[in-house]
């Protein structure tokens, strides 16, 4: 078995990087990775095993072999939510010296896949989550016409529990910031300059804005969802904010900002907002921060003038159906467009209802997510049909729930339910 650990992270001006890790699609260039994230169990002192696949894509008549070089390699994950690899990113819980594979540079055929057998062995002393990614590069870097290099690489990532007890997920709010409609005056030119008086224009879009910071301060990564809820004096709930995030896991030791947005007008007074979370693991506790928030009389003005009904228009699917032809034994990755259009952030719960569907023919890689305002992602469905299906027709539902930031009206937390229809044709 091979040690492989030298791969640098490098950056600047005239060098760009594309890395594909953790997403729905894990194609690019003619390289396929699968999968591209995977759990390791394994007990301290102990060895556990686990392998990755990557697949020459190109078949065209042009296409030629291409050398792929595979590394172990360090990451980690900002607060916002963006991933840096490299030596310089290693941290302390570090799986990469952990990590031994059976290849470092080899050769694929147009079409030809190679699976990669590696073994993970935890040190004694090792407790709770740790991590790192398999690396892969094509060789031959391609060069643009403007200079520009570009390496082309994908990951794949690799989370190893090492499993000493039952563990309780723990997280700190740190740090919580709200901002509430102000004016905002767009200077004249001219007044700056100094060639008149000039005369400012009042930013149109106002809105409450929630930031909070969620810090893991436990042993084991796991994935969170936050919501925010505002309060009247007495304690009486008028408004509820599902929360932003980038990334949704949160390793041990990091932090992750979340976001959230209401453009629903408040009347001027006194409020409490409770700022809530609950970390998705077995065992867990919730973790709440409550502010006060004024609304003053100004505040309240601007925020009801600048409100437009159209600031909290939900979701636009792409695709009013999903119609699939396939034949027995394949298996295809199907997507769906979800758009919010308007300000407010939404929380998006998704189930299939399988119907005629038989189970396990579709599985959706996500069944919660949210989406900031103005913003959209794919809901990415994998679809696989046995080789004993019967040619015939399979027809279920996929079942989006979307809650949007806004006012509580009567109890209702603002949910709208939408259904896309599945038409699988086998033949």
């Amino acid at each position: 078995m091979k040690r492989n650990s030298n791969i640098v992270n490098r950056t600047g001006a005239g060098f760009v990087i594309l890395f594909l890790f953790i997403m729905t699609s894990s194609t690019f260039a003619g390289m396929a990775v699968t999968p591209l994230q995977q759990w390791v169990e394994v007990k301290p002192g102990k060895e556990a095993f686990f392998s990755v696949t990557v697949t020459n894509t190109n078949r065209g008549p042009e296409t030629r072999p291409c050398t792929v070089y595979v590394s172990a390699v360090d990451f980690t994950v900002s607060a916002e939510g963006s991933l840096s690899f490299g030596r310089e990113f290693k941290h302390e819980r570090s799986a990469v010296d952990w990590i031994n594979f059976d290849a470092g540079e080899f050769v694929l055929e147009p079409g030809e896949s190679r699976k990669i057998e590696a073994k993970v062995s935890a040190p004694a002393s090792a407790d709770g989550d740790y991590w790192a990614a398999i690396m892969f590069r094509l060789g031959n870097p391609k060069s643009r016409e403007n200079g520009i290099q570009v390496v082309l690489r994908t990951a794949s990532g690799v989370f190893v529990h090492v499993a000493r007890r039952n563990y309780i997920a723990r997280a700190n709010i740190i740090n919580t910031d709200v901002s509430l409609p102000a004016p905002v005056i767009d200077k004249d030119p001219a007044a700056e300059l100094g060639w008149g008086q000039g005369s400012g224009e009042i930013e149109k879009e106002q809105a409450l804005k929630i930031t909070a910071e969620l810090e893991n301060d436990g042993l084991i990564a796991f994935l969170a969802k936050g919501t925010a809820f505002l309060y009247t004096g007495n304690w009486r709930r008028v408004a509820s904010i599902p929360l932003h995030i980038n990334r949704k896991r949160i390793f041990p030791g990091h932090s992750r900002y979340f976001t959230g947005v209401m453009s629903q007008p408040l009347p001027a007074g006194e409020y409490k907002l409770r700022v809530f979370f609950e970390p998705d693991a077995k065992y867990s506790r919730k973790i709440t921060k409550d502010m006060d928030v004024s609304v003053s009389n100004e505040s309240a003005r601007l925020w009801a003038e600048s409100f437009k009904g159209d600031d909290i228009q939900t979701l636009e699917i792409g695709q009013k159906e999903l119609n699939l032809v396939l034949t027995p034994g394949r298996f295809t990755a199907a997507r769906l467009l979800v758009a919010n259009k308007g300000l407010n952030t939404v929380s998006i719960s998704c189930r299939v209802e399988h119907n005629e569907l038989p189970e396990g023919w579709v599985e959706l890689k996500s069944d919660n997510f949210t989406l900031a305002g103005n913003s959209r992602r794919n809901l990415v469905c994998s679809v696989r049909i046995p080789h004993d299906a019967q040619q015939r027709e399979y027809n279920g539902i996929i079942h989006l729930e979307a809650e949007r930031s806004g006012l509580i009206v009567e109890g209702s937390n603002n949910t709208e339910p939408y259904k896309i229809p599945i038409r699988i044709t086998v033949k």
